[in-house]
């Protein structure tokens, strides 16, 4: 694991892309959940899909929950029955920051000569945008289906909370997988075969879920909200996507690297060992 570890932690390069990548997801996290409630509360009139996507937001984002998800209110409120121009100005402004380092470090890690050229990434990015937001929106879609049958079946109600957070958490792991493994095969300058990347996806996936478990509890030791002020909500987000960003590289290290780690291979079949021909040709 040494390569890996240098690629990570003594590689001043991989520090610019992540510090970049989380800086950009700030521009882009609020809007982007503005974006996705509005379209399920006064778009589709979908109570159950409105509440799963609060309930997403407590669950992943790490500090001050209560007064995003107040703010998150607001928001939704205000834009009424029609969708907000700025919100989606600025979900794309963020998505527009955060394709432009991502598909540099992936073009570093595949030995790509040439990056696309600026015009080429934000369509690339637009189209990945839209594709998130759709999968997002299936995301939410799927726990508010799922959600509704059981509560109704289940009578108590600490059992219905316990089933509820792992339906999320499960489905929100594998959205992150379905994201990262998209990330992988479509942004990188060149043709990417699937097999190389799907296993490095699943892996990001749960290792990134694990990363984000470890860092909440850990949080409340930093005291950040007392050395950072009004700023601790912004600056926890921050730090939780700049190391999530971390265990993204990291996969698509470990996917480019597949001489060096045979085991990432585990979903590519196998070739049958062929004998050896026969001595006689055919009558």
């Amino acid at each position: 694991m040494i390569p890996l570890l240098r690629y990570l932690v003594l590689q001043t390069e991989t520090h610019a892309f992540c510090l970049a990548l989380a800086c950009a997801a700030l521009l882009g996290f609020f809007p982007f959940c503005v974006l996705l409630l509005s379209i399920a509360r006064n778009v589709l009139r979908w109570p159950g899909a409105f509440d799963v996507g609060i309930a997403a937001v407590q669950a992943y984002f790490p500090s001050g929950q209560d007064i995003v998800i107040r703010n998150l209110h607001v928001a939704v409120d205000v834009a009424g029955g029609r969708l907000s121009i700025s919100s989606v100005f600025w979900v794309f402004l963020g998505a527009a920051g955060v394709f432009i380092p991502l598909e540099a470090g992936l073009n570093r890690l595949w030995k790509v000569e040439k990056d696309r050229p600026y015009w080429r990434n934000q369509i690339v990015g637009f189209t990945l945008t839209v594709a998130c937001c759709f999968l997002a929106l299936a995301f939410i879609a799927l726990n508010a289906l799922i959600r509704a049958p059981l509560n109704f079946i289940i009578p108590f109600e600490l059992l219905q909370t316990i089933i509820n957070v792992t339906i999320l958490k499960v489905t929100g792991v594998a959205f992150f997988i379905i994201a990262i493994f998209v990330f992988y095969k479509f942004l990188p300058n060149r043709r990417i075969d699937t097999m190389q990347v799907l296993p490095a996806a699943i892996l990001a996936g749960l290792v990134g879920a694990i990363v984000k478990e470890m860092f909440v509890l850990a949080l409340p030791f930093t005291r950040i909200d007392v050395t950072q002020g009004p700023f601790d909500i912004s600056i926890s987000f921050v730090l939780l996507a700049y190391f999530e960003t971390f265990v993204v590289l990291g996969g698509a290290f470990l996917s480019t690297q597949s001489e060096s780690y045979p085991w990432m291979a585990f979903m590519t079949p196998r070739k049958k060992d062929v004998g050896p021909l026969p001595s006689g040709g055919p009558d």
